[in-house]
């Protein structure tokens, strides 16, 4: 059995940002907007230490910026697998739907010319992820809190970040 590759970096993340509520069920929407995670001891000062940084000039404030909208939009991607799992009647159902659709990237690879190829490896090791996500929990329910979990987090975490 694979080991749940979710929980340990809603662990690493805690020492910044940490899930609220802390609960490891019950619904993804628990941890949707307006429910923000909770801002740990470091974040003031890491916030701090990178407004300076990202201050400094206008290429890095882009870079910054790029940075946020990249956390931003990861999060609302993990939000909404976390919704669609929730959604599903069990574990099994999803990891069908996860293997139907590893099958569907591993043939369109074969087919894509080169540049397309990275963002369907990445979609095929997202998928790797969370298929590890439902062997590990073995509860639909748990897998779909967690990425919620994780979600809440990167969407504090991009507050780090300039807008």
């Amino acid at each position: 059995m694979p080991t749940d590759p979710i929980a340990p970096v809603i662990n690493a993340l805690s020492v910044l940002v940490t899930p609220n509520p802390a609960a490891a069920t019950g619904a993804p929407s628990q941890w949707e907007s307006p429910n923000n995670a909770s801002d740990a001891s470091l974040f003031g000062p890491i916030q701090t230490l990178l407004t300076l940084i990202f201050g400094a000039s206008a290429d890095i404030k882009t870079t910054g910026q790029a940075i946020h909208k990249s956390l931003t939009d990861v999060s609302g991607v993990v939000q909404s697998i976390a919704d669609g799992l929730a959604s599903l009647p069990s574990a099994t159902d999803a990891m069908n739907a996860m293997n139907a659709l590893q099958q569907g990237l591993a043939l369109a690879q074969t087919l894509a010319p080169g540049g397309a190829s990275t963002v369907l490896s990445s979609g095929s090791a997202l998928f790797t992820q969370v298929q590890n996500l439902l062997s590990a929990t073995s509860d639909i329910g748990v897998a779909a809190a967690e990425l919620a979990q994780l979600s809440q987090q990167l969407r504090e975490l991009a507050n780090l970040f300039p807008a």
